[in-house]
């Protein structure tokens, strides 16, 4: 069960930072992104992948799920900014959401 609901944060996180994305509006997250040689375009591009993933074969972990989504768990350079300017909560946040998920 601890990698379905795994998966499921992972998906509600990648859709979550998704619609961010796509409302935000800040030029931070452009900056940010490029920071991490990815585009927006790319980027939700990648979201958008996970989550159909997921969606597929929810029991077993995505191949390369973790690199689409680690820059946001772990904070990588500047993702808390990043974060806080979309309004979404910060990576430690994140990643506690996503170790207990694993725990359940």
């Amino acid at each position: 069960m601890g990698t379905r609901t795994r998966n499921g944060y992972l998906a509600n996180m990648a859709k979550q930072i998704e619609a961010a994305i796509i409302n935000c509006g800040n030029p931070f997250v452009e900056v940010y992104l490029d920071s991490m040689d990815c585009s927006i375009e790319a980027e939700l591009s990648n979201l958008r992948w996970l989550q159909k993933e997921i969606a597929a074969i929810p029991d077993k972990e995505p191949f390369l799920s973790f690199d689409v989504i680690k820059k946001w768990l772990f904070g990588w350079k500047q993702a808390d900014q990043c974060l806080a300017c979309m309004g979404l909560k910060d990576s430690a946040e994140w990643a506690d959401g996503y170790y207990k998920a694993g725990q359940a």
